[in-house]
């Protein structure tokens, strides 16, 4: 098999979906969610975080209304064979005024520059079609409007791809964040006033659409972000990448079994799949929290991997550049109510705050915000009465939301990002006490206290555990006093051993007090059945460990090897 035209054949960094139609990559059929969106005549918003396909959703769009199915410039229709090459009639060709505002923010410093550049592509536009538009118009809103008024009715599809970025690009400037919302406002008002001349509006964006700042302008667009009609237009489902990339998921699995690709089986696809689950699954989109999706963009640089590395690639630029959506969210965080969430693995928010979430309310929950940037997603179903349930939804969203928490948590970001990540596991396998004391010890050194103050054992141990899970461990952690639930579990199967550890926290330097606090949580780690409850190893290593809350000590003071039990 040849793994290079394999490669070559993905549609990764390709947005245009006459360029993927006509190139023949894959490209896995959303259309019929495009015949849902394209039959409806009501203006539609959609959100989805970056990188899901929003780019590639309008592209196709663009393409139906501009040639609809049938052939054209002696060619098939790049919709042939699709779903909906014999469900679409509609053979009147559009006006499609298709705009990315993320392109046209590019290099724009100001508001200022991105107003004209937006005036530069409505005359553009009018150009290509033959309208003439008054030369002394007095901006972007007096153009727009003229624009309008040379179009028959019925005739113009708006999609306007990114509509928040210019908004986001100045969210810590109030005028500037002003002008972009009157420049959105001029959009969306026109829209409203000549909704005569439209025959589709669709716009997507990564925030929710009230926090655009519209007021009655937004009136006229339909928010269809959580609609379970369109909860997988973006993004793959399972069913999907099995139809659409099989010969990548085979190739992929070869190269992982180390085995010819005409001889990889049914089961270790599925066990591949598996894997890409536990990676890259997990995102959900509709209020009915029925459909799973995969991310595009880590499915995508995954088959272009060579080594056919699990990794977390969604994220990987985002330690470049930190979206300004994700430094108002993770700015906003209360860090000890985080730790505690990170550790049962579930946020919790009301609905209200939820849906009106806004990046202009400085007191707006960050979990909302984090959910729209895609690093936390639905958890369960919800409705207008209920409160929203939020997950990290995967290994690959796993590890993100530990380096963004670890952005504001440690004053030495290196350590958390280098040293600890790529040496804890065979700190922990040692089983050496002093060695993992020492290790903790440089991990609460880094700490800034006057934020996070550390006043019980629960947060020494949360705090612990959502270290190990940013080094890609996965640690189980129960904090109540149940028989046979430990403080937390580590299984490094690497090793064949499962590490146990019992925390406890002592305000007081007093060496006896210390050294009582260990006899005590080791004589709890002994009364309690751990063979049987999270390790999942042959050998099981347990310690107890003991924080000192001394403002001149704040770290671990004592850690013991309790014992090993052989199972």
């Amino acid at each position: 098999m040849d793994y290079d035209y394999l490669i070559n054949n993905l549609p990764t960094g390709v947005q245009s979906f006459e360029w993927l139609r006509s190139t023949n990559r894959n490209y896995a059929d959303k259309t019929a969610y495009v015949y849902k969106i394209a039959k409806k005549t009501v203006p539609m918003v959609l959100s989805r975080p970056r990188r899901f396909g929003k780019s590639t959703l309008l592209s196709t769009l663009e393409e139906l209304f501009l040639h609809g199915v049938k052939p054209y410039d002696g060619h098939d229709s790049y919709f042939k064979g699709l779903w909906i090459e014999n469900k679409w009639t509609d053979n009147k060709q559009y006006l499609v005024l298709h705009l990315n505002f993320a392109h046209l923010n590019q290099l724009c410093r100001t508001v200022e520059q991105f107003e004209r550049k937006l005036m530069q592509a409505y005359d553009k536009f009018a150009s290509a079609h033959g309208i003439s538009l008054p030369e002394d118009s007095i901006d972007v809103a007096d153009k727009f409007s003229a624009l309008l008024e040379k179009v028959p009715n019925g005739s113009l599809v708006l999609l306007i791809d990114e509509h928040d970025a210019v908004l986001l690009s100045h969210l810590n400037n109030e005028d500037e964040k002003a002008q972009a919302a009157a420049i959105l406002s001029s959009i969306y008002d026109a829209v409203k006033f000549y909704s005569q001349k439209f025959r589709c509006v669709f716009t997507t964006g990564i925030t929710r659409f009230h926090d655009l700042q519209l007021g009655s302008a937004g009136n006229s667009m339909t928010d269809i972000s959580f609609d379970s009609d369109f909860g997988a237009c973006c993004g793959y489902t399972r069913e999907e990448l099995k139809l659409y990339f099989a010969d990548n998921l085979r190739a992929a699995a070869a190269i992982r079994t180390k085995c010819d690709f005409a001889e990889v089986s049914d089961v270790q696809i599925e066990a591949l799949l598996d894997e890409m689950a536990e990676w890259y699954d997990g995102f959900c989109f509709d209020d009915a929290c029925s459909t799973k999706l995969f991310s595009t963009w880590s499915v995508l640089r995954f088959f272009s991997d060579k080594h056919a590395k699990l990794s977390a690639y969604w994220v990987a630029e985002e330690s470049i550049s930190m979206p300004q959506l994700l430094k108002a969210a993770v700015g906003r965080v209360n860090l000890e109510s985080l730790l505690e969430e990170y550790r049962t693995g579930e946020f919790i928010l009301s609905f209200g705050d939820f849906k009106q979430a806004s990046l202009s309310n400085p007191e707006a929950n960050p979990y909302a915000l984090l959910y729209q940037s895609g690093y936390l997603t639905l958890a369960a179903p919800f409705d207008i009465e209920s409160i929203v349930r939020l997950k990290r939804p995967n290994k690959e969203l796993n590890w993100a939301f530990a380096n963004l928490v670890a952005e504001r948590l440690y004053r030495v970001r290196e350590f958390f990002n280098n040293q600890y990540r790529a040496h804890i596991a065979a700190v922990l396998a040692s089983l050496d006490p002093e060695r993992i004391n020492a290790y903790f010890i440089e991990l609460f050194k880094t700490l800034p206290y006057e934020i996070y103050a550390i006043d019980k054992e629960s947060m020494v141990a949360a705090l612990i555990f959502f270290n190990l899970n940013g080094a890609g461990l996965q640690p189980q952690m129960e904090v109540s006093e149940n028989v046979g639930r430990p403080d937390m579990v580590v299984d490094l199967p690497h090793a064949g051993v499962s590490l146990v550890f019992e925390f406890k926290y002592e305000k007081s330097a007093d060496p006896r007090k210390l050294d009582a606090k260990l006899n005590e949580a080791a004589a709890q780690i002994k009364t309690k059945d751990y063979g049987h409850s999270g390790c999942r190893q042959k050998r099981i290593g347990r310690f107890a460990v003991v924080f000192c809350g001394d403002p001149a000590v704040r770290n671990i003071a004592r850690c013991t090897l309790v014992d090993v039990l052989e199972r």
